[in-house]
């Protein structure tokens, strides 16, 4: 029988088309592979020491950070280096709820943005963390309170870009179908726990409900959907491959 016209493989349209899911494949599994060193990254990081408790004396600050000064080194290392695969994971993302929602889309763009904002804000967070050890040896010990306190409030700061970037992450996997629907609750559940961590800046009690919930709690469901999202894109990229195949 012979062949109608465009059918065959040869033909540019098709090429074309082939060529772009066998990118999209690749993209979504470096996306996967980016988002699973992030994960892994901040388990080991859980394994170094804890930044001291805010608020904390002068005193306290130096004594804890000279104490174990290479442990705190590690820490701030493992963040910086989680900071590069969770750029690569957001960018991912991004580019697959592009994809999906179009050129113009909405949540995809409050995606990127957002992400942005979220990323910037934690490095500046972690710049002070850098700061306050450094100083813990070198400067003014009474300096050390006000750096720390800067480096709290600024990581407070992170919330509003997070749950922005989960509003996104919502609106394109839910509305434009850009990963499983599941996924787009998930991350719709996290936003919401998040604002209640908002809720409880103004708090006077640093122990209260609001912030236990919210801010920890927001912070688990977030390392659980990148890690469920991780593996579901590296999934759908095997599958491609050996559709491809």
């Amino acid at each position: 029988m012979e062949a109608r016209a465009g059918s065959g493989m040869n033909d540019p349209a098709v090429a074309g088309r082939m060529r772009d899911d066998g990118m999209d494949a690749r993209w979504d599994r470096i996306t996967a592979v980016a988002g699973l060193l992030f994960i892994a990254l901040i388990l080991a990081s859980f394994f170094t020491p804890a930044t001291p408790d805010y608020p904390s004396s002068a005193e306290q600050l130096a004594a804890e950070l000279t104490a174990d000064r290479s442990g705190h080194q590690m820490a701030l290392l493992l963040g910086f280096l989680g900071d590069i695969a969770v750029l690569v994971f957001l960018a991912g993302l991004w580019s697959r709820f592009r994809r999906h929602e179009g050129t113009g889309g909405m949540m995809s763009g409050l995606f990127a943005i957002a992400s942005a904002t979220f990323a910037a804000t934690i490095l500046v967070s972690e710049g002070l963390y850098l700061a306050l050890i450094q100083a813990a040896e070198s400067a003014d010990p009474s300096t050390l309170p006000t750096i720390q306190a800067l480096d709290y409030w600024v990581g407070i700061c992170t919330v509003p870009a997070g749950v922005a970037m989960m509003i996104g992450a919502t609106g394109a996997i839910l509305g434009a179908h850009a990963l499983p629907a599941w996924l787009g609750y998930l991350s719709g559940l996290t936003g919401v726990l998040l604002v209640l961590s908002l809720a409880g800046v103004y708090e006077s009690d640093e122990e209260s409900v609001l912030v236990t919930i919210g801010g920890f709690g927001g912070f688990l469901l977030f390392l659980v959907w990148a890690l469920a999202t991780s593996v579901v894109l590296l999934m759908r990229s095997r599958h491609h491959a050996g559709a491809a195949a």
